[in-house]
């Protein structure tokens, strides 16, 4: 370890036990322009001055040229900073009217604010009590003559609504909650005189100078500890204590500050000092004493999950024992860990630090549901694509938390008798922590930096990065596979981080309150943890593992993608990650493949192994737009096509060939009957099925046509009830249950193909006919324009264009697939791409492009499996012998000038053709769709679609059913 990072981290602790020992607040948080406008509008009792003259001209002196204050991280940080300092000029103008400079400001500011209400995109906002809080300033302005109209205001009055539904204003009389850090979001539906007696120790409203500034405004009788208290806070947040007129979203933050600082050097085994460590201790263990097990952000303030489990695990890492039951017995809810009473939505964060708190103890065993709960919880989040961390900007910041509380779980479930009780509580984690560890792992490694090593080019976040990698390395079977690739990235994350340490201490606004906000001592204090990290795995057993033989077969299956243009240029170590990934999916998904259709008598699904590694490589090469959840659902899907496929080539076509119609009839009643636009779904037994009555069927055959509906009656049920998809909208579910029809339905009108392409072949003579199978077989892949003979589809009744647009398109399933594709990644209720005429026409001339272009390298790659199975190929098409001016007496069918090769040629060309179509449908939908994530996952689609077709080329990965 270089000596300085000891000495530093040590001048650090030396700090913090010296505050600890003064008894005076800590607090690092930068100062906030919301926070300061409101001291600035506090008046000297019976006097007209203003208290802090200073914080106003803090406002004056930073806002911005365009009339708003700084959006720090947030559109919210803008809007409140913007209507919370216009509100105080609104104020000072009526003081002091006729101010030409504060009126010109004002009116800047006013057409500011406006702009960002009208571009504010409310769902991606989840910052503390916001929808109260916006719409209270935009009340008071309304209140000042200054009235707001924009978009979605509906939207945050119906959040203000049930914000307000659940934390009723009375609480605020009857004991300490969360509503007391945000006062000035009830003015006008409380009295503030009734308050007084919830005010904290130290003057404050919990600890929030807004709220506390609110209260000495509103309240009847002057408060002369909440003045001391907001004089404190401005005294100490300027330089060295001298105040620089603004105040911090909230102060003091001291227990938050002392146990972030030495649970994140003490996980990484960072050595203290006795002294300073001893004086901390001692701080904490008293601390948490006077509070009953459990602690707030700072010794007066209320006590949250978060804090408490923080506390806990610093006292441990400092060789105290202390109870965890005060917090289960706070904070533990029905399906997860509050962080306060009352919270609108969950902390991600705040479950992860309660695990890993848990974790640590001697024998968790005792703690499995707990356990379990907050795992599920967790994976439930990150599975579903839903993680909203409600106290942090960066998504690598709950990445690294979840890093350290699952890779702790792993580790801790060498355990037989832990790995037994959580896994019974909850067996799914089994199949769903792996794929989650590794998509942390496949989304950090390809953030980063190639040319400076960072990530984002910011110390804080590098050092969030370097951590998550060097706790996902504590796993063995992820380390001893991806060792080069993780040992690489963090020696660059480290040596960014060593290039540039005069900026440790300059920390970001990251980190969430009423609006974000930056820590220069958090900074320092994870960039010194990730400078110092080692990587070292665990040699714990391990619960989490994947037979030999699968990671053989996707090592043979990824070496195949490589050889594709989609990754000839993609970094090998990058695929090592989602092959590693693609095999735990495989896993699940085994057991899944007999779920709906039989496969008896068939050859091996050598597709199944390729299915997971196409959609998890082709997520990492798209920068992972959807969900594992999604992901998941893709590749059964996928599997359940090919099986479709497999059961009509084997049982439909080979047993009822005269029977088509009945098939047809089946596919388009069950079709109606299951389309939940229809009717609701319920679950169908076998007695419940009526048979299709026809007199011309024996019963043997009458059974046959009953197994063959309640295998497509599961199978249909499978998608069109599937929970999206009756999520979405109606539009969608039409869409989807018309298209699923056409995929069933075509695979009639092939298999009528077939069989039509193969009486034409039984005309031609035994002998000419086999010869020309077995000259296909031997020449197939000759290139030198020898000649060779192959079947022509003499009267194929239409053009192969109508062809492969048509029938031929609709049976690979991509058209039905990309409907279902959608209803997963479309926001529930909405049409998606779907949205408008031009849209949707674009998005489905895309669809039938892609389609074609998949059908035609499925072709290209499978001409030797349907020759032999008589299945008809674009090749097939007399299209492909215009080279032929004449046929030879008695062989039909066989032609003299042209070659096989010559035909495949052609094909890819005009496959490529097909490629330019999709090329130029996708930039007119990107011109027309603005939701990035939304075109980000229709390229996924895309590419995955497209790596199938690459595959063919390379390989037939079909069942050979003939």
């Amino acid at each position: 370890m270089d000596p300085s990072f000891h000495d530093q981290a040590d001048a650090m602790l030396t700090e913090l036990a010296s505050q600890c020992d003064t008894g005076q607040g800590i607090g690092s948080m930068s100062s906030s322009i919301y926070d300061t406008a409101w001291l600035s509008m506090i008046h000297k009792p019976d006097s007209s001055d203003w208290l802090f003259p200073e914080c106003f001209d803090f406002l004056l002196t930073h806002q911005l040229a365009s009339g708003a204050w700084v959006s720090y991280s947030t559109v919210i940080d803008g809007i409140l900073n913007t209507a919370a300092a216009l509100l105080s000029l609104k104020q000072h103008l009526i003081s002091c009217p006729g101010q030409e400079e504060w009126i010109s400001r004002s009116l800047k500011a006013e057409r500011a604010l406006q702009h960002l209400l009208d571009d504010w995109i409310v769902s991606s906002s989840d910052q503390v009590g916001f929808e109260i809080l916006v719409v209270k300033h935009l009340a008071l302005l309304k209140e000042q003559g200054v009235v707001f109209d924009f978009p979605q205001s509906h939207i945050v009055w119906a959040l203000y609504d049930s914000k307000m539904s659940r934390l009723p204003v009375s609480n605020v009389y009857e004991s300490r909650c969360t509503l007391h850090h945000s006062l000035e979001a009830l003015i006008g539906h409380i009295d503030f005189d009734q308050v007084s007696s919830w005010q904290e120790a130290d003057g404050s409203m919990m600890g929030s100078p807004s709220s506390t500034a609110a209260y000495l405004i509103y309240t009847s009788n002057w408060n002369s500890r909440a003045e001391s208290y907001l004089r404190a806070v401005l005294k100490h947040q300027g330089p060295r204590g001298n105040g620089n007129g603004g105040v911090p979203c909230a102060w003091p933050t001291t227990i938050f500050e002392i146990t972030w600082v030495i649970t994140t050097l003490a996980g990484v085994r960072f050595p203290f000092r006795e002294a300073s460590s001893a004086r901390i201790c001692k701080f904490l263990e008293q601390s948490l004493a006077t509070r009953h097990g459990t602690i707030g952000f700072s010794l007066s303030s209320l006590p949250d999950a978060d804090d408490t489990a923080k506390t806990i695990m610093a006292l441990r890492f400092l060789g105290k024992s202390v109870s965890i039951q005060p917090l289960l017995e706070a904070f533990e809810a029905e399906t997860h860990f509050k962080t306060y009473h009352g919270e609108r939505n969950a902390s991600f964060s705040a479950n992860c630090n309660v695990l890993i708190c848990i974790l640590m103890l001697e024998d968790p065993t005792r703690y499995t549901a707990q356990i379990a709960k907050a795992a599920i919880f967790l994976s439930a989040q990150i599975w579903e694509g839903n993680v909203q961390e409600k106290w942090h900007t960066h998504k690598l910041y709950w990445m690294m938390l979840l890093a350290e509380a699952f890779v702790s779980l792993c580790i801790r479930l060498g355990d037989d008798l832990l790995r037994e009780k959580v896994l019974t509580e909850a067996p799914y984690l089994k199949d769903q922590i792996p794929p989650i560890l590794l998509q942390i792992l496949v989304d950090t490694l390809q953030t980063q930096s190639t040319k400076k090593g960072s990530w984002d080019n910011i110390c804080e976040v590098t050092a969030y990065a370097v951590l998550t990698l060097s706790s996902l390395a504590r796993l063995p079977w992820i380390y001893s596979l991806h060792q080069e690739e993780i040992t690489t990235s963090i020696k660059k994350g480290k040596s960014f981080l060593e290039a540039n340490r005069n900026l440790w201490k300059q920390g970001h606004y990251l980190w969430i309150e009423k609006v974000t906000y930056a820590s220069n001592v958090l900074s320092e204090a994870y960039c010194l943890a990730a400078a110092f990290v080692s990587a070292i795995p665990s040699d714990e057993s391990l619960a989490f593992c994947v037979p030999d033989k699968t990671t053989y077969a996707m090592g043979k299956a990824k070496q195949l993608i490589q050889r594709t243009s989609l990754f000839s240029h993609y970094n090998p170590l990058h695929l090592q990650s989602v092959e590693l990934q693609a095999c735990h999916f495989l896993v699940g998904l085994k057991r899944k493949r007999l779920e709906i259709f039989p496969r008896t008598a068939m050859g091996e699904d050598k597709y199944l192994t390729f299915i997971p590694l196409t959609w998890t490589s082709c997520n990492a090469l798209e920068g992972s737009p959807v969900s594992l959840s999604d992901l998941q659902e893709m590749m059964v899907l996928s599997m359940l096509n090919y099986q479709v496929d497999e059961y009509m080539e084997s049982i439909i076509e080979r047993e009822f060939q005269g029977e088509f119609r009945l098939i047809r009839t089946i596919i388009q009643r069950l079709c109606t009957e299951i389309s939940p636009i229809r009717q609701a779904c319920a679950n169908t037994t076998e007695e419940d099925i009526e048979p299709i009555l026809n007199t011309g069927l024996v019963d043997g055959e009458h059974d046959a046509l009953k197994s063959i509906e309640i295998i497509l009656r599961k199978y249909i049920t499978h998608i069109l009830c599937h929970k999206k998809v009756l999520m979405s909208h109606e539009t969608l579910q039409e869409r989807l249950a018309s298209e699923l029809q056409t995929f069933l339905l075509a695979h009639v009108t092939q298999a009528e193909n077939n069989h039509q392409f193969v009486r034409q072949c039984d005309q031609q003579s035994t002998r000419s006919r086999s010869e020309a199978i077995t000259a296909f077989q031997i020449n197939s892949h000759d290139s030198d324009g020898n000649k060779q003979a192959w079947l022509d589809y003499v009267n194929p009744g239409r053009t192969f264009y109508n062809w492969v647009r048509s029938t031929s398109a609709d049976h690979t399933s991509c058209p039905f697939s990309f409907v279902f594709f959608n209803c997963l990644v479309t926001t529930s209720g909405e049409k998606g791409i779907f949205a408008t005429a031009t849209t949707a026409y674009v998005s489905e001339d895309l669809c039938r492009h892609l389609a074609s272009l998949c059908r035609m390298y499925n072709d290209f790659g499978s001409v030797s499996r349907d020759a032999v199975e008589n299945n008809l190929n674009s090749v097939n098409f007399p299209e492909f012998h215009h080279n032929s001016s004449s046929m030879r007496s008695g062989t039909a069918g066989k032609y003299e000038n042209t070659t096989l090769s010559q035909a495949k040629d052609e094909l890819m060309g005009i496959a490529e053709y097909e490629r330019q179509g999709l090329d130029m449908a996708l930039a007119k939908l990107k011109e027309g769709i603005e939701n990035e994530k939304l075109m980000k996952a229709l390229g996924l689609f895309i590419s995955v679609t497209d790596l199938f077709g690459h595959i063919y080329i390379q390989k037939d990965i079909a069942t050979r059913m003939k």
